[in-house]
């Protein structure tokens, strides 16, 4: 038991900002959980059963689960929230530094799976045309903006192009945000700002695909997360004023997620007050941020990078090899059985992959080691 205990212990996401804020990996798994379910179901109607085939009942179930695309929304707000912490703490910034410790720690997990799945592709589709340009596109984050569409290597890829996006400006607004010492003033600035960004988004169309896959198509989410930093940070008696109230709260906030992702001007607005609704139960509730802190709940969080970059080739793959069973079941038992063989797979093989892909280079000592052989290696060829 104390192995177990110590093994569940080793898989705890390392920040690079020494602190580690369980809720938050909690807020990950909320938002990881239902992309699963959704793609999980896209590929069962894929290989196993037409939508065409639903009942009106489970036609209303599929929809439900297709709203889980309001994830991908948490994941920038919380990128909003992460990016914006050191900023919100007069922490000392260094461009360079910021940078290179996205190379470092993203990276090198983002260009290993891309890689693998760009062969997969390879070899089951054969050197199609441009291939390699999808390929090198996807790996500098630009097949948005090249190919108006996502990657065909890896389509879930289209939200880490946006995230790349804000990573690059995010030092810049927070620091501009922050700057106005007066805390009622620049909260109420950005959340009247974040409102004409909607407004204006929509008066150019820009909640449509291809736009929708850009920043420009999902800022409003990202000022969310960077207000939410500043009520953390500089509301601390506000904080610590906790209420079960903000407990029942919190299932209203995803409800109010899952039914206002639209495209429609009125909705956009309530969707962005939803995250921000969310958020501030994480913040102020009494149970709700003990669950989202459950050792189970915040590790799969934690993992929630691994999981997003590999899950969808595996349920294409599962989903392809149980399209012939249960064809005489219904929908929900079809559904059921499927999950019961894919979420499983996927947290399991998310474990081993996080464990020997990604948990590396969260650490700054393999980058030491690799800087001392270098180095070594540098001064060993200047001798001979």
């Amino acid at each position: 038991m104390k192995a177990l205990n110590r093994f569940f212990q080793s898989l705890q996401r390392t920040t690079s900002g020494g602190k580690y804020i369980p809720f938050i990996d909690g807020l990950r798994f909320l938002a990881i959980m239902p992309v699963v379910l959704l793609h999980a179901n896209e590929r069962l109607l894929k290989y196993n059963l037409p939508e065409s085939m639903l009942n009106h009942w489970e036609g209303e179930v599929s929809y439900l689960i297709s709203r889980g695309a309001i994830g991908v929304m948490i994941f920038f707000a919380i990128s909003g929230f992460i990016l914006s912490l050191p900023f919100a703490k007069q922490r000392p910034f260094n461009y360079k530094t910021y940078l290179g410790r996205r190379l470092t720690r993203l990276e090198p997990p983002y260009i290993f799976w891309m890689t693998c799945f760009g062969l997969v592709y390879l070899i089951q589709n054969g050197p199609t045309q441009d291939l390699f340009g999808h390929y090198l596109a996807s790996l500098t984050y630009t097949h948005n903006i090249i190919y108006q569409d996502f990657s065909i290597i890896n389509p879930v890829a289209w939200s880490l192009e946006v995230e790349i996006q804000y990573y690059l400006i995010a030092p810049f607004l927070a620091i501009l945000y922050f700057r106005n010492r007066d805390i009622k003033h620049r909260r109420i600035a950005l959340i009247v700002s974040t409102i004409f960004f909607i407004a204006y988004q929509h008066k150019m169309g820009w909640q449509y695909l291809p736009i929708r896959a850009s920043l420009l198509g999902q800022m409003q989410h990202f000022l969310v997360g960077l207000l939410m930093a500043d009520l953390y940070v500089n509301a601390p008696d506000w904080r610590s004023r906790k209420s079960l109230w903000w407990d029942l709260l919190a299932p209203f906030a995803i409800v109010i997620l899952a039914f206002t992702w639209t495209e429609e001007f009125g909705k956009s607005l309530v969707f962005a007050s939803g995250l921000a609704l969310l958020f501030i139960c994480a913040f102020k509730g009494r149970v709700f941020p003990k669950f989202l802190s459950l050792p189970f709940i915040s590790i799969v969080g934690g993992m929630c990078y691994t999981i997003y970059l590999t899950h969808l080739p595996l349920l294409e793959l599962l989903g392809s090899l149980t399209a012939e069973f249960w064809q005489s079941s219904t929908y929900l038992e079809r559904l059921s059985k499927f999950l019961i063989i894919a979420i499983p797979s996927i947290l399991l093989s998310s474990i081993i992959f996080f464990k020997a892909i990604e948990q590396p280079f969260m650490s700054k000592e393999i980058w030491l080691k690799l800087k001392r052989r270098w180095i070594y290696k540098n001064e060993a060829k200047a001798i001979n």
